[in-house]
């Protein structure tokens, strides 16, 4: 912008400026905006000059010429409020600011931020300076710590999955304060996030799992499955890929491309096509596919590299009968150790007359190491103590007496050692639980969902059950699933909606008119009370009787139905609470008004004044 060639059309446009003036402010136009174009400087100037009085001190200080000194600050100060982006601010603006600017730098420090806004307050603020600052500097970088993000959530939402809040709080550790806030407030209202219920539940699928793949050992293996090669090769066993109604087409899909993969992995050597056919000929029954695969010739010099399967397989049946496949010779090569270790042991005892006989089956050859006792030192093999105990639990019962009727019992370590873990493991939690509740512990409560027994904590509304196969949260005033935040006496349970559902359709039987002749039902809305169905029925619309003329009817003070209802809305009410009225009398509410916790007729007969 030429300065001498705009000053005398500013001066017309600013009579009462001093020439000294306008030229003062054009000068500090062109020194702060010298890019911007002619236009925009010469709103500025036209801007600041309107905002001034006549010879105003820019700055404190002048030149001993009287020619204004202005510095840069001042200047930008000047130049914002001209353009009109900028203004002093209240406490309110300023929060709004930083939650702004935290909003656009998620990584930036706070504290940074927040000094920032609070130094540019003292003078002029606006957010586009803000954001110019900030970008032009390496700004101070928040101090990321989102384990404590995590703990916080984990205090707040503590029966969510923590994977999941993990997740989450390596995203909100960069948010502000509000977003977390707002994440805490819409999980609690919304309780759509994942639960620790859940969670559980695939820690423990993922562990039976990994069994089988990452963390396999023959040897559990084998107390899983003592015989696999009998239990395998059994001609009359459904084999893993059976097709079943319990498992969807999809997941039965995705097992049978776990399979094949297997195979490709397994016979490197071989052609994918001739792997395909056996497994299309031999009924995708595993076994008997490497059975034939393990009798073809190498079709190829180099193995094909392995291809690692995108999901994970959670047939355990189909994991496990890959395993034995998988690991087959190492298997056999620790069963006929077992084999000789055991034929050694049974010459061993038999010679130093220690072979023992089962109370139960009486079997007459167990070596030492196949004996199990009872406290009373009576001697069973492990398969009747397992079956004994194993009726036991199928019954209810968590005392396990001897088998033979010694009036002693069976201990816990062994019974840990016949039983499988996970039965184990329910049994001692329940006779745990038994024995905690014959203490009379004050205080003691139990989940309403399983056998857990806690003491909670007076001031905690909710029963938090820490049982791996439950994990609910319950009130505790009315024993159902939480509902928090709504009270006891605003939750319907089932029998509750069945009782305000049967009274709402008794309301609205009061309400409608059935045709007696073809069933049609229908509410009027004006005229008078001889009804016409449309299938050519004449009925009262009082009484609901089938009329053939006027005769039925009269006034409303006669014994007779009136022809014409003056307040038909008050006629409604009135069949309605009346229809309400007799159908609490049949569910006995009228005796006991408690039992019904919302009344759909409730506020009715104040409403129409019946």
């Amino acid at each position: 912008m030429n300065s001498w060639h705009y000053t005398n059309y500013i001066q017309e446009l600013f009579p009462n400026k001093s020439i000294e003036t306008i030229k003062d402010v054009i000068e500090i136009v062109l020194r702060q905006t010298p890019l911007d174009n002619e236009e925009y400087q010469l709103e500025n100037v036209i801007n600041l000059l309107t905002e001034t009085t006549d010879d105003v001190q820019i700055s404190s200080e002048k030149h001993n010429s009287g020619r204004i000194s202005a510095n840069s600050s001042n200047e930008e100060n000047l130049l914002d409020e001209a353009a009109g982006h900028s203004r002093t601010i209240n406490e309110q603006e300023l929060s709004m600011y930083f939650d702004q600017l935290l909003m656009l730098f998620p990584d930036a420090c706070p504290s940074y931020v927040r000094d920032l806004c609070n130094k540019r307050r003292k003078t002029f603020i606006n957010l586009d300076s803000l954001i110019d600052e900030i970008t032009s500097i390496n700004y101070p970088k928040r101090k990321i710590d989102a384990r404590s993000v995590f703990t916080q959530l984990k205090e707040m939402l503590p029966n969510a999955d923590p994977s999941y809040l993990r997740k989450q709080a390596e995203a909100l550790a960069y948010q502000s304060e509000n977003e977390l806030k707002q994440f805490v407030e819409n999980a609690i209202e919304n309780s759509d996030y994942p639960t620790m219920e859940n969670y559980l539940k695939n820690q423990k699928e993922m562990e039976e799992i990994n069994q089988y793949i990452a963390n396999f050992n023959i040897k559990d293996f084998l107390k899983k499955i003592p015989d696999p090669e009998k239990l395998f090769s059994d001609p009359n066993r459904k084999h893993a890929l059976t097709p079943s109604d319990s498992i969807d087409e999809e997941t039965y899909k995705e097992d049978e491309i776990y399979a094949v993969n297997f195979l490709y992995n397994l016979y490197s050597y071989l052609r994918k096509r001739d792997i395909d056919r056996v497994f299309r000929m031999n009924g995708k029954n595993l076994v008997k596919i490497c059975s034939k695969l393990d009798g073809m010739r190498k079709a190829k010099r180099t193995p094909r590299k392995s291809h690692l399967s995108e999901t994970v397989s959670k047939n355990i049946s189909l994991l496990q009968e890959i395993a034995y496949l998988k690991h087959k010779k190492a298997i056999r090569r620790i069963l006929k150790e077992y084999d000789i270790n055991y034929r050694h042991a049974k010459a061993e005892a038999e010679r130093n007359g220690l072979l023992q006989t089962c109370a139960c089956c009486y079997d007459e050859e167990l070596i030492p190491e196949e004996c199990y006792f009872c406290k009373n030192g009576c001697i069973f093999c492990k398969d009747c103590v397992k079956a004994g105990a194993e009726a036991v639990i199928g019954e209810g019962k968590l005392d396990f007496l001897c088998l033979a009727d010694c009036g002693s019992e069976f201990s816990i370590p062994t019974l840990q050692m016949v039983l499988d873990s996970v039965v184990f493991s329910r049994m001692a939690q329940r006779k745990q639980m038994e024995e905690i509740k014959r203490a009379n512990l004050d205080g003691l409560e139990t989940c309403p969902f399983c056998d857990f027994a806690t003491i909670p904590s007076p001031d905690d509304k909710i029963f938090h059950c820490l049982n791996s196969d439950c994990m609910k949260e319950s009130c505790r005033e009315c024993r159902h699933i939480s509902h928090i935040p709504l009270r006891c006496n605003e939750i319907e349970y089932d029998e509750d909606v069945k009782m305000r559902t049967y009274i709402e359709n008794k309301m609205t039987e009061a309400l409608l008119r059935k045709c007696w002749k073809c069933s049609k039902v229908f509410i009027k809305e004006s005229g008078c009370n001889k009804m016409t169905c449309s299938c050519g029925a004449n009925m009262c619309y009082v009484c609901g009787q089938a009329v053939t003329d006027y005769r039925h009817f009269g006034d409303e003070n006669g014994d007779r139905c009136p022809l014409y209802t003056k307040d038909l809305n008050r006629f409604h009410a009135t069949a309605v609470i009346q229809g309400a009225t007799a159908a609490k009398a049949e569910l006995g509410v009228d005796k006991n008004p408690n039992i019904l916790k919302n009344d759909p007729a409730e506020g009715l007969e104040q409403h129409y004044a019946v």
